[in-house]
């Protein structure tokens, strides 16, 4: 199960099944950090052919959420999510973007789904 630590705050992804042309994969976050929320908007998958999408809301059981605030070792998930590929062989990257302050963060995770 690809992991992020940030300064405390904790991204795990696992259940990544490709579907046709989407990505489905379970996220959750704990958050022990000075960051106040998790936001859909922080997501986003590179596929294969270095195409960026941001979180699918159009296909069934693909969930997305408000932002939600949390801290103090709090976790929300897991919550299942869903991404459209052009390009759908993996390895895929998960670009995480966390709201840590001016000048953190960027984290990628390489997802495979073998």
């Amino acid at each position: 199960m690809p992991c992020a630590n940030v300064q405390g705050y904790i991204l795990w992804v696992s259940s990544v099944k490709v579907d046709g042309n989407l990505v489905r994969m379970e996220v959750k976050f704990k958050n022990s950090s000075d960051a106040t929320h998790a936001s859909p908007e922080d997501l986003h998958l590179i596929d294969g052919g270095n195409h960026q999408s941001a979180l699918a809301t159009d296909a069934p059981n693909c969930n997305t959420w408000q932002r939600h605030e949390f801290n103090n070792g709090a976790t929300f998930g897991p919550t299942a999510i869903c991404f459209h590929v052009a390009d759908t062989t993996p390895p895929f990257t998960l670009r995480w973007t966390p709201d840590l302050g001016f000048i953190c963060c960027e984290i990628k995770l390489t997802i495979d789904t073998t």
